[in-house]
């Protein structure tokens, strides 16, 4: 029985990742353009990533990327912009190494900028640049200044990024193996009960 709980304890409450990688079909600077609510140039700040489910990681955890921007082309941004991705590549999260420069193509979702691996998102190149200055000119960031990383409840305008995460459904889950186990366990007693008469 206790066998049986611990199994069924890890099944529910210690999923794994999943392992579909992420799968991108290419586009043009213009189409990705298109498809964004925010396309802006900048160097990259800080990246912090956040565990909703701690201790169950995942790649699909949310990881805020606070880019100091230079250039607007489309919407309208912070000096230091927040931008929301999933933490790895293998969910479609960026993938940008180093601090730039890089042209950043994101949507807005509620309260924040987000923005995914097939979104676009690359390293600034001089054609990139040239392209980008032939569908919309260019702009300077519109809002004030904000902090790198924006904490709980402060008001930041655009760059505003509301706490990612939260408790999810580690609670649920854990509840469910919970009764799970105990039915298991009432099973396994009542059967034991029945044969023994």
């Amino acid at each position: 029985m206790l066998a049986l709980f611990l199994a069924v304890l890890g099944v529910v409450v210690l999923p794994a990742a999943p392992a579909a990688a992420c799968d991108c079909v290419g586009d043009t600077t213009a189409g990705s353009f298109a498809r964004a609510d925010l396309v802006f140039t900048g160097t990259l700040v800080s990246r912090e990533v956040s565990h909703p489910h701690s201790p169950v990681l995942s790649s699909t955890d949310p990881a805020l990327h606070v880019f100091a921007v230079d250039s607007v082309f489309k919407g309208s941004a912070a000096r230091r912009q927040g931008v929301v991705s999933a933490d790895s590549g293998a969910s479609c999260g960026l993938e940008l190494s180093g601090d730039g420069p890089f042209v950043v193509f994101a949507n807005r979702e509620g309260a924040q900028y987000t923005a995914s691996l097939c979104g676009g998102s690359a390293p600034l190149t001089a054609a990139l640049e040239a392209d980008l200055r032939a569908l919309g000119p260019a702009a300077a960031p519109s809002a004030p200044s904000a902090p790198s990383r924006p904490s709980p409840g402060a008001r930041t305008g655009a760059s505003d990024v509301p706490p990612v995460g939260g408790s999810g459904s580690w609670p649920w889950l854990a509840g469910g193996a919970v009764v799970l186990a105990g039915a298991a366990l009432a099973w396994g007693f009542r059967r034991r009960v029945l044969s023994g008469k």
